[in-house]
């Protein structure tokens, strides 16, 4: 007869998730995946191949096998799985970037967040230095790992949203804060008539004009390189801020809101497309605990809805709709007032 495990042992495991965490990432540092994608091989060769300790490195194979990310064929030769596959450097997604900007910056600041629970203040500064933006242009090799992160995301939510909302055809679109471009990607290619403008920072703007062309649609975007909480392009039909807003503290949502407000005509919509977690219990894990990741790293927070509508208002705009997504992500459709 099954019992179920008591509340000692559940939080224990909880406890020791980060083991998961740890060897998945070193496991991508190493590159074993790479050497796999060509193929099975021994121990030894892959040994040799990521400079590893040869009986060590079987250990972590072995505990990478118990999470189904390799298996061990008859001839004791080792082979990635399909999740496997999925860790390699070139792999679509960016879990490899995850993984490698986890231990290299994400750990670090989750290890501080006793201190931010203390103190309601973000981690990055503390550890680093610095404010997280300026750590990823100061360490550009974290910068480029995060812009694949974001790409990995985007391409995740971008077919999401665009089969969930329907932006109008025809439409400038400006998006605040585009990264490299990925969503405004994806929202041109659906919308063969629309044009785009990408607002960003100049170090992550000057990668967007790659990504948009390999796309096909960089004749109808333009790149600008500028700061949207000092001033935002007008003229714009749609104003699209996608994983932008949980950024920031309030104060910093609202100036960059009142910006968006001064630029907007009176027909322009704003589309915020964020995780909105539920106004009336704690929900899944999954928001939760990413609301703790935007302290230690940004700064910034996730919300409900009804703290989405009263930031809005702050700023001059009302939500007409809240449209969930297939994923986790929701788009919140707000109009100038």
């Amino acid at each position: 007869m099954e019992t179920s495990p008591s509340p000692a042992t559940q939080l224990i495991g909880m406890v020791q998730a980060h083991w998961i965490t740890d060897a998945v990432c070193t496991a991508a540092e190493l590159g074993v995946v790479d050497v796999l994608a060509r193929g099975p091989a021994p121990t030894a060769e892959l040994a040799a191949e990521t400079g590893t300790h040869p009986p060590t490195l079987e250990r972590l194979l072995r505990a990478l096998a118990s999470l189904g990310l390799c298996t061990r064929e008859p001839d004791d030769r080792w082979a990635a799985t399909e999740l496997g596959e999925a860790l390699r450097r070139d792999a679509p997604g960016g879990a490899h970037a995850r993984a490698l900007l986890t231990g290299q910056l994400w750990r670090p600041l989750w290890d501080d967040l006793p201190e931010s629970v203390r103190t309601g203040e973000q981690a990055c500064r503390r550890v680093t230095g610095r404010l997280l933006f300026d750590q990823l242009a100061h360490r550009p090799e974290l910068g480029a790992l995060y812009d694949v992160t974001q790409r990995g995301l985007i391409d995740d939510a971008g077919a999401a949203v665009i089969g969930a909302y329907d932006v109008p055809d025809g439409s400038t679109v400006v998006d605040l804060g585009g990264g490299t471009g990925a969503m405004l990607r994806d929202v041109l290619t659906a919308r063969p008539a629309c044009r785009g403008i990408l607002v960003d920072l100049p170090q992550v703007a000057q990668r967007a004009h790659a990504e948009l062309s390999a796309a096909g649609v960089a004749g109808r975007c333009d790149v600008m390189m500028g700061d949207f909480f000092e001033a935002v392009p007008g003229n714009g039909d749609v104003y699209l801020l996608s994983f932008v807003l949980h950024d920031w503290n309030d104060g910093r949502c609202r100036t960059l809101l009142q910006n968006v407000r001064s630029a907007s005509h009176r027909d322009a919509r704003l589309l915020v497309v964020e995780q909105v977690l539920p106004d009336d219990g704690p929900g899944e894990p999954g928001p939760a605990l990413y609301d703790l990741h935007m302290l230690v790293g940004h700064g910034g927070r996730e919300r409900t809805a009804a703290e989405y509508t009263a930031l809005l208002a702050d700023a001059g705009f009302r939500v007409e709709a809240v449209v969930p997504t297939a994923g986790p992500r929701s788009v919140i459709d707000a109009r100038p007032v």
